[in-house]
């Protein structure tokens, strides 16, 4: 098992390295859950060069629950929605579990209702009476 130290140096590595690069080889270098390098192959899609700005990071162990934002423009199709050149931004939550220097498990949450108001695909939300 990981440290906290060896699993908070490996995600500020891996948070610098996907900022910049979302290459396959740098997803293998870092990431040995499936789906979650399929989560970061449609949204690199979709939101070309987007940005995850972490909020807060706690690191336990081999855990490390991460509050973020996404920041992106939607250039390519998401979820049968064309690309519609607008900024979005959205707030993430996402947990992961390390093991072997890699992710190896997450528990994601992103709030794609925001997502999908934004690039005009969903009704607004109901106000309270």
């Amino acid at each position: 098992m990981m440290t906290t130290e060896q699993s908070k140096r490996l995600m500020q590595e891996y948070f610098q390295a996907i900022s910049q690069d979302k290459s396959e080889a740098t997803i293998d270098k870092y990431i040995a859950d499936p789906e979650l390098k399929g989560h970061i192959i449609l949204f690199e899609a979709s939101l070309p060069n987007y940005q995850v700005i972490p909020k807060d990071m706690i690191v336990e162990g081999n855990k490390v629950a991460l509050r973020g934002t996404v920041e992106a423009e939607h250039k390519g199709e998401l979820f049968g929605i064309a690309p519609t050149g607008r900024k979005v931004s959205f707030d993430l939550f996402v947990i992961y579990e390390l093991g072997s220097n890699k992710i190896v498990n997450h528990w994601m949450q992103a709030d794609t209702v925001a997502l999908m108001q934004q690039i005009g695909s969903s009704p607004v939300a109901a106000t309270a009476h």
